[in-house]
C-alpha cells in the first residue's frame, strides 16, 4: 500500500479521519474558534445576569438520602431508574398486537437482557421457594446454585438448605468444568419451581467453591438444558423431569431473546412457543438434531451447516459441513481455530481490521453473512445482527476463535431467529417472518442508527466545545478584572498612568507632555518614567499671566526628549532648577 504521508495534508486529513470524522472536526474548531472570538472581544463590558431566588414548592418533598452514602444513592437512584424503564417497557410492549397471543402467562419465564451477553431468569428452590437468578443453559445439563456454606461465591444468592423442609442432602460430591471457570459441591435432592409450575425429588448441585472468574457472574447459578448424556448431576435433567410430572407440558422450549442491550421483554416459554412474538407470518424453519461422531448418545443440541459464506457468497467454508451447536449460554458465534482466519478473512476483507476489531468503517461495509443448514434452510444474518459499533467508525465483529472441532451459535445468532428446541422430535426450529429468512433484528448502536449516532457525537462534542469556549470567556474576564483593580504592586504602590493634574492656580498652568509618575515642587515637576527608572528628568512649571503666553514660553524650551543632565532653561533666560 502507498504510504499516505506523500499525499496532500487536506487529502491525508481526510484518509486519516474519514468523512465522518472530518465533518465533526470541522464543527468542533468552528464552534470553539467562534465562542473563543466573541469571549475575547467582549472582555471588556461587564456581564451582568440577573438572578432570582427559586423557592421549592410545598408540595415537594426531597428524598431521605441521609441515611445512605453518596454512592450508595447513587445506586439506588440507578436501580429505580433502571426498574422504571423495565416497567414502561413492559406496559409499551402490552399494548403490541404482536404480543396479545393466548401462550399461558405459567408458561413464560421473563428474561432479563444484561447487555446482550447474559439473560437471566428466576428459578425458586426449595420449600418454602427461595429465588435464584439463573441462566438457562442449552450448551450443558446440569443445574447448582450456590450454598449457605459458599465463601468464595462473591455477592451470588445462597441457597438455605436449612430453611427447606424438602431438602435431602446425598452426600454425593460434584465438579463441572465450563470455559468460564470451574465450580465443586454437593448433589442434594429438592423442589424446584419453574415459572407456574412445580418440579419434586430434581438432583441439582449447591456448590461450596467456584473460581474466580464465576464469582463476577451475574447469575446465581446455571440451570442445564441439554440432553441427559452430557450431565453429572442432574439424571434425568431437570426439564426432563418437568415434562414427566406435568403432562400438559410438551418436552420442548423456545427463547425470545430481545436484540437490543438491557431492554425489557425476553422469555423462555416452557412446553410450547408462541410465533407472535415474530410477526403474524411467522413459521418455523426446521433442522434435525444430530449427534456429534465422538460421542455415541445425544449430548448437545447440535445441528449440521452445509453453506456458510461472507463476502463472496460463491466461497463455502462449510463444505460439505460443520457441526454447530446452538447454545443460550456462549454470547458470540465460536468458530474452530483451523477456520476462523478464513472465516475472518470473508467477514473483514477490504475492512481496516485486527482480527475482530474495525477502524475506520461503516455498518454498511460489512457483508451479509449466510447459514445454511439442513435439509435446505438458508439463514442470513445482516451486519447489525453480527457487528457491534461504538461510533467514531470503530465495531468489532461478535464472533471468536474456539479450540472445539465445531461451531457454536450463541446469543448473536438466537436473538436473531425466535428459536425452538424440540426434544420430543429431536429438531431445532428457526422462527421467520415469511418464506425467507432475511434477520435484520439487531441494534448495534442501542438506538441509533449510523447516521443518529454521529449526530449524537456532534451535539455531544458541540456543547462540549461550547462550554470550553464559556470557560474561557470567564477565564479571560477574571484576568482582565485583576488587572484593573491591582497590577504590577511594587513595594506597596500601584504602577499606573497618573490623572492630567489641574493647577491650583487658573493664572499659573502647568504644562507637561508625558502620562508619567511625577512629584510637584514650587518651581517644576519631577518625571521618574515609572517605577523602574533610574534616573530622574525635570520639567519646568512655566508661569505666565494667561494660558497664550505660556504657550509661548514654553516654545522657548528645550525639547523634553533633549539631554538636560538635570537642568532646565527659564522663561528670562537663566538656569533653575526644580528640585
Amino acid at each position: 500500500m502507498r504510504p499516505m504521508w506523500g499525499t496532500p495534508w487536506p487529502l491525508w486529513l481526510r484518509v486519516a479521519v474519514g468523512p465522518r470524522r472530518m465533518r465533526l472536526l470541522c464543527i468542533w474548531v468552528g464552534a470553539l474558534l467562534a465562542a473563543s472570538s466573541s469571549a475575547l472581544l467582549s472582555v471588556a463590558a461587564p456581564i451582568r445576569v440577573a438572578l432570582s431566588r427559586h423557592v421549592p414548592s410545598e408540595r415537594v418533598v426531597p428524598p431521605r438520602d441521609d441515611a445512605l452514602g453518596p454512592s450508595q444513592t447513587h445506586w439506588v437512584r440507578h436501580r429505580a431508574l433502571s426498574e422504571a424503564h423495565d416497567t414502561m417497557q413492559l406496559r409499551k410492549e402490552a399494548h403490541d398486537p404482536r404480543r396479545l397471543s393466548s401462550f399461558p402467562r405459567d408458561k413464560r419465564v421473563p428474561l432479563k437482557n444484561y447487555g446482550n451477553v447474559q439473560y437471566i431468569g428466576q428459578v425458586s428452590f426449595g420449600n418454602p421457594p427461595q429465588k435464584m437468578d439463573m441462566v438457562f443453559d442449552t450448551g450443558s445439563s446440569d443445574t447448582w446454585i450456590p450454598g449457605v456454606d459458599c465463601l468464595t461465591c462473591g455477592s451470588h444468592n445462597q441457597f438455605q438448605y436449612a430453611l427447606s423442609s424438602t431438602f435431602l442432602d446425598t452426600q454425593e460430591k460434584f465438579f463441572d468444568a465450563y470455559g468460564s471457570g470451574s465450580v465443586s459441591g454437593t448433589i442434594v435432592v429438592d423442589t424446584v419451581t419453574v415459572g407456574g409450575y412445580k418440579v419434586d425429588n430434581v438432583k441439582f448441585g449447591v456448590i461450596d467453591d467456584e473460581t474466580e472468574k464465576l464469582q463476577v457472574f451475574i447469575a446465581d447459578g446455571i440451570f442445564g438444558m441439554a440432553f441427559e448424556g452430557l450431565a453429572r448431576i442432574s439424571r434425568p435433567t431437570l426439564f426432563t423431569q418437568l415434562a414427566q410430572q406435568n403432562p400438559e407440558i410438551n418436552n420442548m422450549f423456545a427463547f425470545y431473546l430481545t436484540p437490543e442491550a438491557y431492554r425489557a421483554g425476553s422469555e423462555l416459554h416452557i412446553g410450547g412457543y408462541d410465533l407472535s412474538v415474530v410477526g403474524v407470518n411467522a413459521s418455523f424453519h426446521y433442522t434435525p438434531v444430530v449427534k456429534l461422531p465422538e460421542f455415541d448418545a445425544f449430548m448437545y443440541w447440535t445441528v449440521r451447516m452445509n453453506h456458510f459464506s461472507g463476502r463472496n457468497d460463491s466461497i463455502n467454508i462449510c463444505d460439505p459441513f460443520c457441526f454447530a451447536i446452538v447454545d443460550t449460554g456462549t454470547s458470540l458465534i465460536s468458530v474452530p481455530e483451523g477456520q476462523y482466519a478464513q472465516v475472518m478473512m470473508a467477514i473483514s476483507d477490504g475492512l481496516n481490521c485486527v482480527d475482530v476489531d474495525c477502524d475506520g468503517v461503516s455498518i454498511h461495509e460489512f457483508p451479509t453473512l449466510r447459514f445454511g443448514m439442513e435439509p435446505d434452510n438458508v439463514f442470513l444474518l445482516q451486519p447489525r445482527d453480527y457487528v457491534m459499533c461504538y461510533g467514531w467508525g470503530q465495531c468489532r465483529i461478535q464472533f471468536q476463535s474456539t479450540s472445539d472441532e465445531w461451531w457454536i451459535l450463541g446469543d448473536v445468532f438466537i436473538k436473531t431467529y425466535y428459536t425452538l428446541f424440540d426434544a420430543d422430535n429431536m429438531r431445532v426450529g428457526f422462527a421467520c417472518d415469511g418464506d425467507f429468512c432475511t434477520g435484520g433484528r439487531g441494534d448495534i448502536y442501542g438506538g441509533y442508527d449510523d447516521d443518529d449516532w454521529f449526530q449524537a457525537w456532534a451535539d455531544a462534542f458541540l456543547v462540549g466545545s461550547c462550554f470550553a469556549a464559556a470557560s474561557m470567556f470567564l477565564f479571560v474576564f477574571y484576568m482582565n478584572q485583576q488587572d484593573e483593580d491591582g497590577e504590577d504592586v511594587i513595594g506597596g504602590s500601584v504602577d499606573r498612568p497618573p490623572k492630567r493634574l489641574q493647577p491650583n492656580d487658573p493664572m499659573m498652568p502647568l504644562l507637561y507632555g508625558d502620562d508619567h509618575d511625577f512629584q510637584r515642587s514650587n518651581n517644576g515637576t519631577m518625571v521618574t518614567h515609572g517605577p523602574r527608572s533610574s534616573q530622574a528628568t525635570f520639567l519646568p512649571v512655566v508661569r505666565a499671566s494667561s494660558y497664550e503666553e505660556a504657550r509661548r514660553n514654553f516654545a522657548s524650551l528645550p525639547s523634553p526628549d533633549s539631554p538636560m543632565s538635570g537642568e532646565a532653561t527659564s522663561p528670562g533666560g537663566s538656569h533653575e532648577v526644580s528640585v
